[in-house]
């Protein structure tokens, strides 16, 4: 289950779903064998497309959610019977923790519904990954509060942007690597969990790639020698600065057209999801959050950055569940009763 700040839909591949897309999705709703499964009446329709070009539809249902061992009662979800241009498999669906207005048909995502049904006391998401992308454990989400064994130091909050407040949206004051501002007097950052890189305007991730000598622009790599001089690349949030090293946005492929080498790439990507002649509009996605526990506040409308521990630090035997706080390694799934 892919657990979203980017969307508000919580859905499910159906048992009906019989496209080739549906096939790498990991297992199937029965509706039939659940015993507190609800059909609307109405036999609402559910369509919804991402912006990396994915789109599911079907049909939108009610079921008790159980999350690690709380249960949500009469969530609405959608059954998906369609889908295509899936880039993602190993999945069983989509939790999206938006907001409720940018829901598809209204419908209030989990986050609101575990506060509501007062099975957590703040309405907060928080989360943890593990940048060691071959790392089993993936991470950790905590509905409620958050797990101060994860970070260190400060908690940096920022305000969700007041003419923005149907996605986790904020303003930076800035990002700059070196001496260049790739967002001079500011610009805004939807935090997104559902997105895997850095996002930005094309233009402006150009100007960054300038900083790297013969950058191949068909394949988006460049000779990895040239990583140890590449300089930091810095947001700023709130006045305070959060840091990335040239070791945590660059990464390591296999170059097939070359032997099989080894070329590097960045996680800062231009124009994926973003209109591209918006100058002023960033998304920071897991390639940022591996690196800053995030905190999402849904009560105070902001968001909390931190810096998050190493996976070397975590005492992996220690599990928590108790009704303040759920903290769920993002291996769980969601189950529908």
């Amino acid at each position: 289950m892919i657990f979203d700040t980017g969307s508000s839909d919580l859905w499910v591949p159906s048992t009906r779903c019989s496209t080739e897309d549906c096939a790498g999705l990991i297992g199937r709703f029965d509706s039939s064998k659940s015993s507190t499964f609800r059909r609307l009446r109405n036999h609402t329709n559910f369509e919804i497309m991402y912006g990396d070009g994915t789109s599911v539809s079907g049909f939108m249902s009610v079921d008790s959610v159980s999350i690690n061992g709380l249960t949500i009662e009469r969530q609405r979800f959608s059954e998906i019977t369609s889908a295509s241009n899936m880039n993602t498999a190993d999945t069983s669906g989509i939790c999206g923790l938006g907001f409720f207005s940018s829901s598809h048909g209204r419908i209030p995502p989990i986050i609101f519904n575990l506060w509501h049904q007062k099975l957590i006391d703040q309405p907060i998401v928080s989360f943890w990954l593990d940048p060691n992308l071959q790392h089993p454990r993936g991470g950790e989400i905590s509905f409620g509060g958050v797990n101060s064994k994860l970070f260190e130091g400060e908690m940096i909050y920022a305000n969700l942007t007041k003419r923005q407040r149907q996605d986790w949206q904020i303003h930076l004051d800035g990002i700059k690597i070196g001496g260049l501002d790739l967002c001079p007097g500011g610009c805004e950052a939807i935090i997104d969990s559902g997105t895997t890189m850095i996002i930005g305007p094309s233009l402006k991730v150009r100007h960054f790639r300038a900083w790297i000598p013969n950058y191949d622009e068909k394949e988006s790599t460049f000779n990895c020698s040239y990583r140890s001089s590449m300089p930091n690349i810095v947001f700023i949030v709130g006045g305070k600065s959060l840091i990335l090293t040239a070791a945590q946005y660059i990464r390591t492929t296999i170059d097939s057209k070359n032997n099989n080498d080894t070329v590097c790439y960045t996680t800062v990507q231009g124009g994926y999801g973003i209109n591209v002649y918006d100058a002023y509009q960033w998304i920071l996605g897991d390639a940022f959050m591996s690196y800053y526990y995030t905190t999402f506040d849904l009560d105070k409308k902001r968001i909390g950055f931190a810096k998050s521990i190493s996976n070397t630090a975590i005492d992996y035997g220690l599990e928590h569940c108790m009704r303040a706080l759920i903290f769920i390694t993002l291996t769980s799934i969601i189950i529908l009763r």
